[in-house]
C-alpha cells in the first residue's frame, strides 16, 4: 500500500509544476502548493531548503576598513597650521633722494613712496591707536626719514608732556628687539643695543631741532639736545635708556616738525622730518649703508594720554609688527 501512496504524491507534484509553468501571478497560487512541496521534501529528504550558507554571507557584512578610514579624519599638520599666526613684515624701500629739506614741510616727500601702518599701545596699556604713514630715504650721505601721524594738536614748550613727542630707534645689533633692545614678549631681557633718535617738542614747529644746530645739553652731553630736546641716545631694553655721551659721540640729529591744522585740539596731522649722516663713526649710533638693509621701529605718544599729559609707557609703537624692514637703495 506505500507504493500507492507514493505514486498519488509524485502525481500531486507533478500537477503542482504544470500549475507554476502557466505564469499565475496571484499570491494565493503559493499557499495551495506549499503543503505538498513540503511534504514532498520530508519523504526525500532533500538537503536544498536549509541553504545556511547564503544566508549568512558574513565576509560582505563586516567591511571593516572601509568603515575606519582613520588617517584621512586626523590630518594633524593642517590643524596647527603655525607659521601663518606670525605676522608679515613690513617693509620700506628706501630709494636715492635729491631736493629733501628738513623743514617739517612734507611736500618736497610728495614722490616718495609710502608705508601705511598702524601704531599699537603696549600691551595692557588702554591707548587709542594711531594711523601713521612712513618715508624713508638717503641722499648719498644722510638718511632722510619722514613720519606722519593722524592726531589732533597739542603743544605746550613749558611741558613736553602736554605735547606730541616721537622716537624712533635703528637696530645697531642685528639680534636686538624691536622695543628698544628686547622683545614685546620680554621687556626685560635685552638681545642687543639699538638707537634711539628722542624728540619731545621743545622747539616750534619750522624750527631744526637737534644737537648739529643747538649743541650739546647740560654738562656738555653730547647726546642731550640742550635746546630743542631732539636727543640722540641708545638702549638696549625699556629699563636701560641712556643719552649717548660715549667716546667719540656727536648728535648730527637734524629735525623739524609741523601740524596741518594747529589750533588746540583740531584734528589734523603731524609731521615729523629727521634727517642724520649714514655713518656717524659712533659705536653707539647705527650705521646704515646704501645697497644695505636696517631695522627701524616707531612709537609717539600723544599729550591727552592723561590729563597731565603722556606718560612713559602711554604710548604706541610698531613692535606690534616686529621691526619694519628697511632697504637702502643703491
Amino acid at each position: 500500500m506505500r507504493i500507492k501512496r507514493v505514486e498519488a504524491v509524485l502525481a500531486a507534484v507533478v500537477l503542482s509544476a504544470v500549475a507554476v509553468g502557466c505564469g499565475s501571478d496571484d499570491d494565493s497560487s503559493d499557499a495551495t502548493t506549499a503543503p505538498v512541496e513540503t511534504e514532498a521534501a520530508v519523504e526525500t529528504g532533500a538537503p536544498a531548503e536549509t541553504d545556511a550558507p547564503a544566508d549568512t554571507d558574513a565576509p560582505a557584512e563586516t567591511d571593516a576598513p572601509a568603515e575606519t578610514d582613520a588617517p584621512a579624519d586626523t590630518d594633524a599638520p593642517a590643524e596647527t597650521d603655525a607659521p601663518a599666526e606670525a605676522p608679515d613684515a613690513v617693509v620700506v624701500e628706501a630709494g636715492l633722494l635729491s631736493g629733501i629739506t628738513i623743514d617739517g614741510d612734507a611736500a618736497d616727500w610728495a614722490d616718495v613712496s609710502a608705508t601705511d601702518l598702524t601704531m599699537e599701545p603696549i600691551i595692557g596699556e588702554t591707548v587709542e591707536p594711531r594711523d601713521a604713514v612712513v618715508k624713508v630715504g638717503h641722499d648719498g650721505e644722510n638718511v632722510l626719514m619722514l613720519v606722519q601721524v593722524d592726531d589732533d594738536y597739542n603743544w605746550d614748550p613749558e611741558d613736553v608732556h602736554l605735547s606730541a613727542a616721537l622716537a624712533v630707534a635703528w637696530s645697531i645689533d642685528d639680534a636686538a628687539g624691536e622695543a628698544m633692545g628686547a622683545t614685546d614678549e620680554d621687556r626685560e631681557a635685552s638681545t642687543g643695543m639699538v638707537d634711539i633718535w628722542h624728540w619731545e617738542l621743545e622747539c616750534a614747529a619750522g624750527e631744526v631741532s637737534g644737537g648739529s644746530t643747538s649743541g650739546p645739553g647740560e654738562g656738555k652731553d653730547p647726546g642731550n639736545d640742550e635746546a630743542c630736546n631732539f636727543d640722540d641716545e641708545w638702549s638696549t631694553d625699556p629699563e636701560t635708556r641712556e643719552d649717548d655721551n660715549g667716546e667719540g659721540a656727536e648728535n648730527s640729529l637734524a629735525g623739524s616738525w609741523s601740524h596741518s591744522d594747529p589750533v588746540a585740539d583740531a584734528d589734523g596731522t603731524w609731521t615729523f622730518e629727521m634727517s642724520r649722516p649714514m655713518d656717524t663713526g659712533d659705536s653707539n649710533d647705527a650705521s646704515v649703508a646704501a645697497g644695505g638693509t636696517s631695522q627701524l621701529s616707531i612709537a609717539y605718544w600723544d599729550a591727552d594720554s592723561t590729563p597731565e599729559g603722556w606718560e612713559d609707557d602711554l604710548h604706541v609703537q610698531s613692535t606690534n609688527i616686529g621691526w619694519i624692514i628697511v632697504n637702502f637703495a643703491s
